[in-house]
């Protein structure tokens, strides 16, 4: 019995020590060693398998890729009030670029999106409020009209998207007027990707400017120049203000405005605004700046002197925009989308600058921009949020090998009759102008046109008198909006 328990404990003991041996040996880097060990130290870098008695893989083994993100053949839904229900084939070299990209992330990472019309402008905002309410939302990203947001956001129907994982503001692509004007707090509601929506600038007629001892391309050169300045588009406007027959009246005006255009075109140029917004975040009159009754004297002044064409007698409420085309006056006011829709069928070529310099502009050129807003109904819960998040931060990317090039241009050379509206007056809004962008369609309930510029425009009430009436209902609107 005794030798037994004897040739039991000695068995028990060789267990023991063999296993301590086992242990030792598949330890990977615990001990510092004594140098004589012949198999390299193995680091986990997240690819190796940690099992203690694996030395890792041989070098020729092939690692594994982290597998992609799968969103289970989900579509998302772009949806706006312009595209096709079928999307229209590449055109040029940048396009089959960019559908040759989109179609291998949608592959590599099991998604389909579909960029459509969902509704016309006139339904776009109401289609987004009543089926993101019904939790039923018509599209995955609405593309709104900046005024279009404000109650939506208020009424807590905009996903706050400050709070999703996939998507980073701080990455240069993401448009900065959006940006700033969905940012409430710590919250951001809205978003857009790439370059700025061209804006506001001036039109003019080359004949017309030919006819009157002009250079056709005088406006281009003014501005290459940095002499494009308020004092420099009156010297222009009092040559192409013209009696052609000697009889003492006027035939031949220097312009005709669309009066919004004119007046958001005098404010911008002069480092002025309707409705401001500060650092921290909150909106601000911009009515008793000294900068902002300047501007609006000035374009007042140049109805005085005779140099703005008078609205004929019972004439539409646009017929500013025929007069130009029909080359009744010279120059016009109006943004970059004419060129291609009012102004495409016009006989005589135009060209394209931007607004003139004021005297406050810091001897800039300013630009504003107004772009549409991308959203995410409220709706979604945060696992879907993240991945519409996810494919639209993805969708929006920069083109792989397209990041820093013109390719932009070619779409806008299709637009206009000369490259120099293309090559200096756009490449300048992006490049050299100064962003000077106004807040008014944040602020719900405020209309300048009846407000303030239909009054002004006509002569029936001065710029200061104007601004006095208006001064408290327009800051009661701005502290509900502050609210």
């Amino acid at each position: 019995m005794k030798r037994n328990i004897k040739m039991l404990l000695m068995l028990i003991s060789v267990f023991v020590l063999s296993f301590t041996m086992l242990a030792a040996c598949g330890k990977k880097g615990d001990d510092k060693g004594d140098g004589s060990e012949t198999d390299p130290v193995v680091e986990n870098n997240g690819n190796v398998d940690t099992d203690p008695v694996d030395n890792g893989p041989d070098v020729d083994d092939p690692v594994d890729e982290e597998p992609a993100m799968d969103l289970g053949g989900m579509e998302i839904i772009i949806g706006d009030w312009w595209s096709p229900e079928v999307p229209a084939e590449p055109s040029n070299a940048y396009q089959e670029a960019r559908l040759e990209y989109r179609e291998m992330i949608q592959d590599k990472y099991n998604f389909k999106v579909k960029e459509v019309a969902i509704t016309d402008w006139n339904g776009m905002q109401e289609l987004f409020t009543t089926s993101t309410v019904a939790e039923d939302p018509a599209a995955h990203v609405f593309l709104l009209h900046p005024g279009w947001i404000v109650a939506p956001i208020a009424n807590g129907l905009v996903y706050d998207l400050a709070t999703l994982d996939n998507l980073d503001f701080s990455e240069s692509k993401w448009i900065n007027n959006v940006r700033e004007a969905t940012t409430v707090g710590n919250s951001i509601y809205g978003m857009n990707a790439g370059n700025p929506e061209p804006r506001l600038g001036i039109f003019w007629n080359k004949r017309l400017f030919q006819e009157a001892g002009l250079d056709p391309d005088h406006l281009y050169n003014l501005q290459a120049s940095g002499e494009w300045t308020w004092e420099a588009l009156e010297e222009v406007c009092e040559v192409l203000t013209r009696d052609t027959n000697s009889d003492g009246i006027t035939d031949q005006y220097a312009m005709a405005n669309f009066n919004s255009n004119i007046f958001r075109g005098a404010l911008m140029s002069n480092d002025a605004r309707y409705i401001g917004k500060t650092d921290d975040g909150k909106f601000y009159s911009g009515l008793n700046d000294p900068n902002f009754l300047e501007a609006i004297q000035w374009v007042i002044s140049l109805i005085d002197k005779g140099y703005e064409m008078p609205a004929p007698e019972d004439a539409e409420w646009n017929w500013f925009g025929p007069a130009f085309v029909d080359g009744k006056v010279a120059m016009q006011a109006g943004e970059e989308y004419m060129s291609s829709q009012e102004l495409a069928s016009m006989e005589d070529d135009f060209g394209f600058v931007l607004f003139p310099k004021g005297p406050k502009s810091g001897n800039k050129y300013n630009v504003y921009f107004n772009d549409n807003t991308a959203v995410i109904p409220a709706c979604f819960d945060k696992e879907t949020a993240e991945k519409i998040a996810f494919a639209y931060n993805l969708w929006t990317d920069p083109v792989p090998g397209y990041e820093d090039s013109d390719a932009w241009k070619d779409w806008y050379y299709t637009k206009f009759r000369d490259d120099r509206a293309v090559d200096e007056t756009l490449a300048m809004m992006y490049d050299v102008a100064v962003e000077n962008n106004d807040f008014s369609p944040y602020v719900e309930g405020l209309d300048m046109g009846p407000l303030f510029i239909w009054d002004v425009f006509a002569k029936a009430k001065t710029p200061a008198e104007a601004v006095e009436e208006i001064t408290g209902t327009v800051q009661s609107l701005v502290d509900e909006a502050n609210k």
